[in-house]
């Protein structure tokens, strides 16, 4: 399996932290007055995205100027050989357009198409989850140290509280994932709708037992995926799918095996 080593990882973290600080200047200076349009896929759009996306990459390409960057606005390439860093600048637009702070920045390094390392950022909240292959999964406020955080101790469905993103749209209940996740909502015991990143931040750190996307995208899910397991969560998609996560649809995230095999039977009806 591929990961960094300690001495890499520590390495590492000081110049995303840098780089998020920076990125958090373009974001925050425009929330409360941000305005979004639409994209192609019909996704919104800010300035700050883009801005946002611009100067995160052309700071890991100054760190580490052989490393492929692929982006949600500015696309690239998504390297299957070496290394390849993942990029969604504001995943939530929806909620910050709104000034609501349950948004975040997600990065992430991939070697040879595996992530290895992952970073959910809030940049509102000022909270940091990260987290490095076989090094734990870590959360920091404020840029201070961090301290290491685990998922809870499994729940059944009936009594677990399960965090999901609010419907968006009305084709939403038409997509496939979008009538699994409605039926769904009928079975846990305490439904929140933390949504996006926020969520998966939250149940790292044990608030939350697990988390539901029914539509997701490889930058959404890049950096989820070595935060949650290492917490000790597990994740799929709602077929219960977990081999190349990067290339499925919806994600699952959940604090034992038993709730996330729950989730995917009551998606399944």
């Amino acid at each position: 399996m591929s990961r960094l080593s300690a001495r890499e990882l520590r390495s590492l973290v000081p110049v995303v932290f840098a780089a998020l600080k920076e990125s958090d200047a373009i974001i925050l200076h425009y929330l409360h007055r941000a305005q979004a349009r639409r994209k192609r896929d019909g996704s919104e759009v800010t300035r700050a995205d883009r801005g946002a996306e611009r100067m995160l990459r052309a700071l890991l390409q100054t760190a580490w100027p052989r490393d492929a960057v692929f982006g949600e606005e500015y696309g690239g390439e998504l390297a299957r050989q070496g290394r390849c860093w993942l990029v969604d600048p504001i995943d939530g637009t929806a909620s910050y357009v709104l000034g609501m702070p349950m948004f975040g920045t997600l990065l992430s390094l991939l070697i040879d198409g595996e992530p290895v390392f992952g970073c959910i950022h809030l940049p509102a909240l000022g909270e940091t989850t990260y987290a490095g292959v076989g090094h734990g999964c870590w959360l920091s406020r404020r840029g201070a140290r961090g301290r290491r955080v685990r998922v809870a101790a499994g729940k059944p469905l009936g009594a677990a509280k399960v965090g999901m993103t609010g419907v968006k749209e009305r084709s939403w209940y038409r997509e496939p994932g979008g009538a699994e996740v409605l039926r769904l909502a009928a079975r846990v015991g305490r439904l929140r709708m933390a949504g996006d990143c926020v969520q998966y931040a939250l149940l790292c750190r044990g608030a939350l037992d697990a988390a539901v996307d029914p539509f997701m995208k490889p930058w959404d899910i890049a950096a989820l995926v070595p935060c949650v397991r290492e917490a000790g969560g597990v994740l799929s998609d709602l077929q219960g799918g977990s081999s190349n996560l990067l290339e499925r649809k919806s994600i699952v995230a959940a604090s034992s095996e038993r709730l996330r095999r729950e989730i995917c039977r009551a998606a399944r009806g």
